[in-house]
């Protein structure tokens, strides 16, 4: 097999969602690939690079195409449920973006074309970056908590916790998502016509 950065990015996403973040080294994805780790040098320089690539690929696959038109909300609202489940298509794909050091053009893209409909929409370039910042972190962290290990789950007394068993369940659901998404984007749209 003729290797290429796209074919060891591929082989290592694959490997990833085979292994988990934690198992992913040059030395396994070499042995996945049946080459020696030194052919991948020509490729990656270092797992960082690995990662920086993994993580535009991820980009690339779930947003390049992603409509920016239409209202603002609607726009940030799409973004934020695609990036969910570009996160989501790779086990531990969360930790893959947050330990990303360099940014992929086509998120550059994606971003210049958010700001343009926000700041169109009337909000200032730096209170757009802003709300798509806040709109990307609250995605990143909740999906990396639905990718974390849940703890061993205890059934509550409910003589001592009637509030806690009356919740009850797994609350990282897409329904918990929209119900933040929804909190979000309200007190964006709040902010947007409080400060005019």
């Amino acid at each position: 097999m003729k290797l290429s950065r796209e074919s060891v990015v591929r082989a290592a996403l694959a490997l990833l969602d085979d292994v988990g973040l934690d198992g992913l080294t040059l030395r396994a994805l070499a042995e996945r690939l049946h080459v020696q780790a030194s052919a991948l040098y020509w490729h990656v320089r270092n797992r960082q690079e690995l990662v920086d690539q993994m993580a535009a690929a991820m980009i690339r696959d779930g947003l390049g195409d992603l409509a920016t038109a239409g209202a603002w909300m609607d726009q940030l609202a799409d973004i934020a449920r695609g990036f969910r489940q570009t996160l989501l298509s790779h086990r531990d794909g969360a930790r893959v973006l947050a330990e990303a050091r360099t940014a992929d053009p086509a998120m550059s893209r994606l971003t210049e074309l958010s700001l343009r409909n926000l700041t169109a929409a009337g909000f200032s370039p730096q209170d757009a970056m802003r709300a798509l910042v806040s709109v990307l972190s609250y995605v990143a962290g909740f999906v990396a908590d639905e990718q974390s290990p849940r703890p061993v789950a205890h059934t509550p007394d409910p003589v001592l916790f009637p509030l806690l068993t009356a919740a009850g369940g797994d609350y990282y659901t897409p329904e918990t998502f929209e119900y933040g998404l929804e909190l979000l984007l309200g007190g964006l749209r709040l902010a947007r016509l409080t400060s005019r």
